[in-house]
């Protein structure tokens, strides 16, 4: 078996990246558990000055591997089908108030008229936990991807499980841990399959779990809060809450999305992906949103750094 069950206090591996480049354009085929990357990841780079970055994300929210393999064969017929989100980061651009419009297009018409160094691909979460529904549609995505993109590398990220308060884990039967444990091995089957190597966004999920000091508590059954009150998440880096008006009601309601990253995962998933893609040391990196404290940020950027040194890539 060429992966080992993720131990956050295993003996650090050497990092062994085939990217050497200072200068990438990567394109992330994917749904919001990818767009998100973006929140910090061009002014990561933009910090650091050591390397340039041009990332394109073609996002649709929720999209599965079976979903982006037919959106390539119904675009194949109908150019004009355009059902991604697309989005250009320029890392040379990225200083504060930097900002990027999306623009409708699809994947196609991306790889036939542009040359990457990177294209990552990933499964929608709700589905990550189980291998029946990644293919034939992973293999399809690949083989269209290889046939535009010779030279570049496919790269799958791994996503992560949901935090324990998330409904759909009691409709599926499994806790968090049984989620991620799937998941893990899902996208270890996929990159041994293609001979691919993974981002391990989920496992830096999970080191910071297991090293966070002050673990999550979900709120006691019937809990009420009071705009501008907000639901504690200290403790994770997957799960945030927020006041929306209801449309139609014009009424205010607390939102809780306990499945996506907050702002601090976001910036250990931005991370991540830095010192994969330029073969960095996390822990080394000086960029901090304001938002983040100096302690905390110093935790995040240890989880990544862990998850990137014991995963053990297919040979």
């Amino acid at each position: 078996m060429l992966f080992k069950t993720l131990s956050c206090t295993a003996a650090v591996m050497c990092l062994t990246g085939t990217v050497t480049a200072k200068e990438l354009k990567v394109l992330a085929i994917g749904n919001s558990f990818s767009v998100s990357v973006t929140r910090n990841l061009p002014f990561i780079v933009n910090h650091e000055k050591k390397h340039k970055l041009v990332f394109t994300s073609a996002y649709i929210g929720g999209c599965s591997l079976e979903r982006h393999s037919n959106n390539l064969r119904k675009a194949e017929k109908n150019p004009q089908f355009r059902p991604y989100s697309i989005t250009v980061w320029d890392s040379e651009k990225a200083l504060p108030g930097y900002t990027v419009q999306p623009v409708s297009g699809n994947v196609n018409e991306l790889l036939k008229k542009n040359q990457y160094d990177i294209i990552t691909i990933q499964q929608a979460s709700g589905f990550s936990w189980k291998f029946g529904t990644y293919e034939p549609y992973a293999a399809e995505l690949i083989a269209y991807i290889r046939k535009y993109q010779k030279n570049a590398e496919i790269v799958i990220q791994q996503t992560w499980s949901y935090r324990c308060d998330d409904k759909r884990l009691e409709k599926w039967n499994i806790t968090p841990a049984k989620m991620y444990q799937n998941l893990r091995a899902a996208y270890q089957k996929l990159a041994e399959k293609h001979q691919l190597r993974v981002i391990p966004t989920g496992d830096a999920v999970e080191c910071f779990r297991a090293a966070t000091p002050k673990k999550f508590v979900p709120d006691a059954p019937g809990k009420i809060y009071k705009e501008p009150e907000l639901p504690d998440f200290s403790g994770d880096v997957v799960g945030s809450s927020q006041w929306r008006t209801n449309a139609k009601t014009k009424q205010r309601y607390l939102f809780t999305d306990p499945s996506h990253l907050n702002y601090q995962g976001e910036y250990m998933q931005s991370v991540l992906w830095y010192a994969f893609l330029f073969n960095e040391d996390a822990t080394a990196i000086t960029y901090r949103p304001e938002n983040i404290d100096a302690d905390t940020a110093e935790l995040l950027k240890n989880s990544a750094q862990k998850a990137l040194q014991n995963y053990v890539q297919v040979k």
